[in-house]
């Protein structure tokens, strides 16, 4: 007799919505959920209005901020990961001799254990938080102490890096506040945290995918590396071959070659099987019942045609994608 095994629970969301006119409450609020800070208003304090709706599914933490006013901030270091993205207005930030000035969708990430400056004017921002440990242990599955992992910029390695990193972003910031939802199904929140995570390591510059590579035409296993994260992070998004070697830093035939080498499979063939194993998570927290369906599920992971999916899943788990969303 095999061995009873509970259910995973759901993973609940903890929502909180903040709203306020008044420049002390503003100043307070940021003390109380980013960081200490001194703020100063610039113009009539009767103008400000500050919004702030959050939701936290476990380690995930997304923002939707907006302040009609411009201010200029100290805030004073931190020791997790947050994330800016900025939507409206203007929005600059400053530490020591570094200076940044984001644009509308001008990925930020806010560096850790140190002072920083901030100015916002008019500003409309989605924020993602989640710890720096988080993000370490899917990079030391490459083989890196998680303690020694580190981000080493702060902003994307490209721009195309930097438009899915903000397609991530938006992603989760649509799944965790759509109105309706009050939990979310473990396998899913591990795969959204694993996705976050690896979208992280993928887009902005690190010790793990900064490596160098190898002088030689012969792609380095860094190149491998930073291919998989970019793949593991953006599966979810139409990606193609080029996509995949321009994240790595290698030419098409030179990414071909290293897969090949090291993982026996095409850079095309370790996205389908990504894919694959993201849709079985879905199929196996998923709900029938409810209007869940193959085809949906199989449609978001980049399978348009159902009958391709259902023999690529055959091949691969032994029984048909219904099977799995039945029991």
């Amino acid at each position: 007799m095999s061995a009873h095994v509970d259910p995973p629970l759901p993973v609940p969301f903890t929502r909180a919505h903040f709203e306020t006119r008044e420049a002390g409450q503003f100043e307070q609020r940021i003390r109380d959920i980013y960081a200490n800070c001194r703020l100063n208003i610039v113009g009539n304090h009767r103008d400000l209005h500050y919004h702030q709706s959050s939701v936290s599914a476990g380690k995930l933490t997304v923002d939707s901020v907006r302040c009609t006013m411009r201010t200029a901030n100290d805030i004073d270091p931190i020791d997790y990961l947050m994330f800016l993205l900025p939507m409206a207005g203007r929005y600059a930030l400053r530490t020591g001799s570094e200076e940044y000035r984001l644009d509308r969708g001008d990925p930020l990430v806010y560096p850790t254990g140190v002072p920083m400056f901030t100015n916002w004017d008019g500003t409309e921002l989605r924020v993602l938080r989640l710890p720096l440990d988080t993000v370490a242990q899917v990079a030391a599955r490459s083989g890196l102490n998680p303690a020694e992992f580190r981000l080493d910029a702060n902003r994307p390695v490209s721009p195309a890096a930097g438009r899915h990193w903000r397609d991530t972003v938006l992603y989760l910031h649509r799944t965790l506040m759509a109105p309706q939802a009050q939990t979310i199904h473990s396998l899913v929140y591990d795969a959204m945290v694993e996705m976050a995570a690896a979208s992280i390591i993928a887009t902005f510059p690190n010790n793990l995918t900064n490596a160098d590579p190898a002088p030689t035409g012969r792609a380095a296993p860094a190149t491998l590396r930073r291919a998989v994260a970019y793949i593991d992070a953006h599966a979810h998004q139409s990606i193609v071959l080029t996509d995949i070697a321009a994240a790595a830093r290698v030419g098409p035939r030179g990414l071909q070659a290293a897969f090949g080498r090291h993982l026996g499979l095409t850079p095309l063939a370790y996205l389908r099987r990504v894919r694959l194993e993201h849709a079985h998570r879905e199929l196996k927290a998923a709900d029938p019942t409810r209007g869940a369906t193959v085809a949906e599920i199989a449609a978001r992971w980049g399978f348009a045609k159902p009958q391709r999916f259902a023999r690529y899943y055959r091949e691969h788990y032994g029984v048909l994608p219904s099977h799995t969303l039945r029991t």
